[in-house]
């Protein structure tokens, strides 16, 4: 695997040339400042100092470096640099061409990096650093769709109109993620946003279907009505954010103050990972086991479904105050695919599948209402709650924490502060409170966590 430090300080490199006042164009709109023929540098580096009453070790690997949230390993005081508690770190480049008759050509490629380790994002590989390792010496994890690519964001080329809207191919955020953070009012922040940090309901129930390959990808303004339709043809290079196909229908309206959307979503063979135990890493050096030769670091156990959600959002904007609620149902589903021992997913890691997880559909609902409010022109407050709620899916119905598979459900209440200094910089500080219930919780070591961030972003 390259040495990511090298490749993120090299990028950071970069943004400091390209920041210098040669680069800046006149041919260009003057807030662009990193603009030159109509190719844009951008980037944010979120970085700050998080607190767990219940946490994990510090990683090199997870999105944000710590779990903000309560893990099923979450279990000590932990204080530690933090990356991303606002929002992703990233550096990028998109473009747009002129081709005439309004149309124009467009392009966007970036990568999202953890600044407190100087490392790029790559979810499967902190989980593959705890197989075999005993849930209360695990290092913080998260799996992710950001996998230690080069590109682990966006990578897209297409063509955009103001009357006939946008088309796009490539690596792309789904339209599912887009209105989720949209309507969020933490924007998915990892550090206070349970829609952000734990990834299902903006990937259709799965974190690493957040971002997909292979992606065309349409949307619409027309009035007061916007919309778009989105398809993932199916695993064309074998190693993608997952082998299926995917597909999702995006309608929404904007009238006055009133902000309304609706989406349908469906994904086949998506994959939840997870890591090994001691007992699966040993047969990985069984001669005739069914896992045998592959090699420990990039093997990771995967629950395989087929998952279908759909999602009612809405905001008011009252001026100063803007208010948010929204409501996702999800159904997960043995794989009508199953994936065979082996199969290579995103970042090319290689999967353990579980095709029979689900006795009967597991249904996963999650709701949250919350608002910003400006408290002065340059300091905003935020507050949400979510909650997150299984349905009992094993084979005789239970509501209690002695199995994963029993009902349950997870709260969070946030609070958050930020403070902008200009145009490119803030200081935000705020505090989530988690708690797990019943059969979401089965196999956790804490039951709830108190977890208070502070931290600076620079947007450039």
């Amino acid at each position: 695997m390259p040495n990511t430090r090298y490749t993120i300080s090299a990028l950071v490199i970069a943004c400091a040339l390209a920041a210098s006042p040669s680069w800046a164009g006149t041919d260009t709109d003057p807030s662009d400042t990193l603009t030159k023929y109509g190719i844009t540098l951008y980037g944010t580096v979120d970085v700050g100092v998080s607190y767990q009453s219940h946490g994990s070790a510090f990683s090199d690997a997870a999105a944000t470096n710590v779990n903000n949230f309560l893990v099923k390993a979450s279990n000590k005081p932990n204080t530690s640099l933090a990356s991303n508690g606002m929002s992703i770190s990233t550096i990028g480049v998109r473009g747009r061409e002129p081709l005439g008759a309004g149309w124009w050509g467009i392009f966007q490629a970036d990568t999202g990096f953890l600044p407190a380790s100087m490392t790029l994002i790559d979810g499967p590989r902190s989980l593959a650093v705890n197989n075999g390792v005993p849930l209360t010496q695990q290092k913080s994890w998260g799996d992710s769709s950001r996998a230690g690519q080069y590109l682990n964001g966006r990578a897209f080329v297409g063509v955009a109109s103001p009357g006939y809207g946008t088309l796009t191919f490539g690596r792309q955020s789904t339209l599912l993620n887009d209105e989720v953070c949209k309507y969020d009012p933490l924007s998915c922040s990892l550090a206070f946003s349970y829609v952000g940090f734990f990834g299902a309901t903006a990937g259709t129930g799965d974190t690493e279907d957040r971002a997909l390959d292979g992606v065309l990808k349409y949307t619409v303004s027309h009035g007061i009505f916007h919309g778009g339709a989105m398809y993932q043809f199916g695993n064309a290079r074998k190693i993608s954010s997952s082998p299926g196909t995917a597909y999702q229908v995006d309608l929404g309206m904007t009238d006055g103050p009133w902000s309304v959307n609706a989406v349908l979503a469906h994904k086949n063979d998506a994959i939840l990972l997870g890591t090994l135990s001691a007992g699966q890493v040993d047969a990985l050096y069984v001669p005739g086991s069914s896992t045998y030769g592959l090699p420990v670091g990039k093997t990771l156990p995967g629950t395989i479904s087929d998952n279908t959600s759909y999602t009612f959002l809405g905001e008011y904007n009252a001026g100063r105050a803007k208010f948010f609620g929204a409501y996702e149902h999800i159904r997960y589903t043995n794989p009508s695919s199953p994936l065979s021992v082996g199969t290579q997913t995103i970042g090319g890691y290689f999967v353990v599948p579980n095709n029979d997880a689900f006795p009967r559909p597991k249904i996963l609902e999650v709701a949250w209402a919350g608002m910003r409010y400006a408290l002065t022109p340059s300091l905003d407050a935020f507050a949400a709650y979510y909650r997150a709620m299984q349905s009992s899916y094993g084979k005789v119905s239970c509501s209690d924490g002695s199995s994963p598979l029993c009902s349950g459900h997870y709260d969070v209440l946030s609070l958050v502060l930020d403070q902008h200094f200009g145009r490119f910089f803030d200081v935000y500080g705020g505090v989530q409170w988690s708690k797990v219930y019943d059969g979401m919780g089965s196999g956790y070591l804490q039951r709830a966590s108190f977890d208070p961030t502070v931290g600076v972003r620079v947007v450039f």
